[in-house]
């Protein structure tokens, strides 16, 4: 079979005269090499190769040329690629077929280019990413450079020099620098001079009427500037304080539309203040209504809520403190304004269809005031007792959630303090105990406070878990006695410890108030199981503070209903306590000295052991009580002792006190002591001893 022609590509007759002509340059190429290593001439070039040289070579090419230059330039900084792209410049040259010299180059370069076509194609890539990435970060360096050169280059010197000199300047001279950088800066310097004179205390008036007039030139126009400053605030209040009512107008003026941004500045409030202190009352009413609308927003922020605080509790009237109230009802109350005096009685009473809205947005109104910075206003401690005071169970158990762990910072105030009773009345066994944690520290200024101490008695009445009421509470009050028992609030809380809702000791009112808490669905255990566990608990230290401190407590005159209690109701033998009075009024008495005070003569002292004796009658009818003060008294009395009580009005009224107990002991010894005196008891004018001497 005949092979079939394959059909000629059409580059074939191309191919063939590259072939031949190549093959005919290498039989010449060899001569021309060594000609030109000869002769040491240059790189031959079409330029170079002149009409002699090629008239003896056989048709050197354009293509032969290029290789002969190629092969004599050493190969350090060309590759043999930039030879090829030199040669295919040439009509002769072709990429497509591989020629001998092509073999004959250096292995270096060999492997260079295979280490080329080795690379990944995602290396690549990368590589060229990061080499742009950092070429873009050289231009911004070199960008930034030229920008610092440039202010360097405006500056010059000067700035290198400014900040040497400000690292060697003194902490006063960097202070001074810093306050020439302020607007204002000369102005509140003139400002200074002229107030250092001006607030001195020892000053003409003439004097003082051209300082404030010459400060009033340098403030007008820039008061609502220099208002928010720590320096120049004081400087304006001093001129508001002693100007005149002409510029006290005119500061106002200036700063009545911005009066909420002031209160709400570090130093410009307390101008605001100056103003509820003298301004006139035009200009505290117009105040007060800039906080209409906008209270509940003003009383959450950190320094306008003490103005407002201020304002309510200092300067405020009865229709202007309903006024603010109002806002926490509702969005309806804050708009629209009645001159009337509305409490929350009347607004519940007046409308009972918006009961629930009303509690609901005074709900949404209190739930974030129960922060510790926001708490402790009045205003804040009056809107939780409205809500407290009217509101459902279910709504008032979720409030006193959110309030319980904020109550020690409400104490100090009668709604505080009632809005505590509150939470400890209608709290869960969980509340009551977050509460009572919290009081622990604070115990003793709780216990020492006006209102604070009704707190402790009503938490002695309802909370059953006595165990954490002695760990918690009574623990700290045992600890400080002597401070409690000295305090006119601190005595009443040991008073109702030891006698709770006596009315010998605590008013009326505070029993009916104590008594809402009753009838609370939380407390289980029966009232006097509870009353003789707490005084269980303290009776015993109470004795030994009496032992300790006997001669402190029967010489006040605060004290003496104290002693009464603790000798009455405290559980325990009270002989000791006994013993320790009767010591005192066993001391030598002269009457009528005025160095030292005895017993039987002092106001107070006389009294206590008046009021002992006649207690001794109730206790004669107990049969538990087998000890008598009077027994003990003149047991420890020495002999001749009670003549001496007789040279005074006051010991004749003792002394009588014991006689009329109709014990026979004692009754028997004062009438054996006081026989042998009857006739002296005659010659006497006060009238114990004429008393005296009609019951012997």
């Amino acid at each position: 079979m005949q092979k079939k022609n394959k059909p000629k590509s059409p580059n074939h007759n191309l191919n063939q005269s590259v072939t031949v002509k190549k093959r005919h340059s290498s039989k010449n190429m060899g001569d021309l090499m060594d000609g030109a290593k000869k002769t040491k001439k240059k790189p031959l070039t079409d330029e170079t190769v002149d009409e002699a040289s090629v008239s003896t070579l056989p048709s050197v090419s354009g293509w032969d040329i290029a290789i002969a230059n190629a092969r004599s330039t050493p190969l350090v900084n060309q590759s043999w690629e930039d030879a090829v792209s030199k040669a295919r410049g040439f009509p002769d040259g072709t990429n497509e077929s591989k020629t001998a010299h092509e073999e004959e180059a250096p292995k270096e370069n060999k492997e260079k280019q295979r280490k080329k076509v080795e690379i990944p194609f995602k290396q690549k890539v990368s590589k060229m990413a990061g080499d742009k990435l950092k070429g873009k970060k050289e231009d911004n360096i070199q960008k930034k450079g030229l920008k610092r050169k440039s202010s360097d280059s405006k500056t010059g010197d000067g700035a290198k020099k400014a900040k040497v000199d400000l690292k060697e300047m003194t902490k006063k001279e960097r202070k001074k620098q810093r306050q020439m950088s302020r607007n204002n800066f000369e102005l509140i310097q003139k400002m200074k001079k002229i107030w250092e004179d001006l607030r001195r205390h020892k000053l003409d008036k003439e004097k003082k009427e051209k300082l404030c007039g010459e400060l009033f030139e340098m403030v007008k126009g820039h008061c609502k500037e220099l208002i928010f400053a720590h320096d120049s605030t004081r400087i304006i209040q001093t001129l508001y304080k002693l100007g005149s009512p002409q510029i006290r107008n005119s500061i106002y003026d200036e700063i009545k539309d911005h009066i909420l941004e002031i209160c709400k500045a570090k130093y410009g409030s307390n101008f605001i203040k100056k103003i509820f202190k003298y301004g006139t009352k035009a200009q505290k009413n117009q105040v007060l209504k800039s906080f209409h609308g906008k209270v509940r927003k003003t009383i959450r922020h950190t320094v306008a809520s003490s103005v407002l605080e201020y304002a309510y509790n200092e300067y405020a009237n009865a229709q202007q403190r309903s006024a603010l109230m109002e806002e926490f009802y509702g969005p309806s109350f804050a708009l629209f304004k009645t001159h009337e005096i509305r409490t929350i009685e009347q607004v519940l009473n007046s409308d009972p269809n918006k009961r629930d809205v009303i509690l609901r947005n005074m709900k949404e109104a209190l739930a974030p005031l129960t922060d510790k910075t926001v708490v402790k206003h009045t205003i804040v401690h009056r809107a939780f007792m409205e809500f407290f005071s009217h509101t459902e169970a279910k709504m008032r158990s979720e409030m006193i959630e959110a309030v319980r762990e904020s109550l020690v910072e409400m104490l100090h105030t009668r709604d505080g303090a009632r809005v505590a009773m509150y939470c400890l009345w209608y709290g869960t066994a969980k509340d009551r105990k977050v509460i009572i944690k919290s009081l622990k520290t604070p115990i003793v200024k709780i216990c020492k406070e006006e209102y604070g101490h009704l707190v402790l008695m009503a938490l002695f009445d309802c909370v059953d878990d006595t165990k954490l009421v002695q760990k918690a509470v009574l623990q700290e009050i045992l600890t400080n006695l002597h401070d409690i028992a000295f305090d006119k609030y601190g005595i009443k809380v040991l008073m109702y410890l030891l006698t709770p809702r006596n009315t010998l000791h605590f008013h009326p009112d505070v029993i009916r108030i104590l008594k809402k808490g009753d009838s609370n669905i939380t407390s289980k255990k029966e009232k006097d199981v509870r009353q003789r566990e707490l005084l269980d608990c303290v009776s015993e230290s109470m004795l030994k503070f009496l032992v300790s401190h006997t001669k402190e407590l029967v010489m006040v005159n605060s004290t003496l209903l104290l002693i009464l209690a603790i000798l009455t109701h405290a559980k325990g033998d009270a002989t000791e306590a006994m013993r320790a009075i009767s010591q005192i009024a066993a001391e030598p008495f002269v009457s009528g000295s005025l160095e030292n005070y005895h017993i039987v003569e002092h106001t107070a002292g006389h009294l206590t052991l008046k009021r002992l004796i006649l207690n001794d009658a109730d206790r004669m009818k107990d049969p538990n009580n087998t000890v008598l003060f009077s027994e003990v008294l003149c047991d420890t009395v020495p002999e001749g002792s009670l003549k001496s009580w007789a040279a005074c009005n006051r010991g004749c009224f003792i002394l009588l006190s014991m006689l009329e107990l109709n014990h026979p002991s004692v009754t028997e010894q004062i009438k054996s002591e006081l026989e042998p005196i009857k006739k002296s008891l005659t010659k006497m004018n006060f009238k114990g001893a004429q008393i005296l001497l009609n019951k012997l």
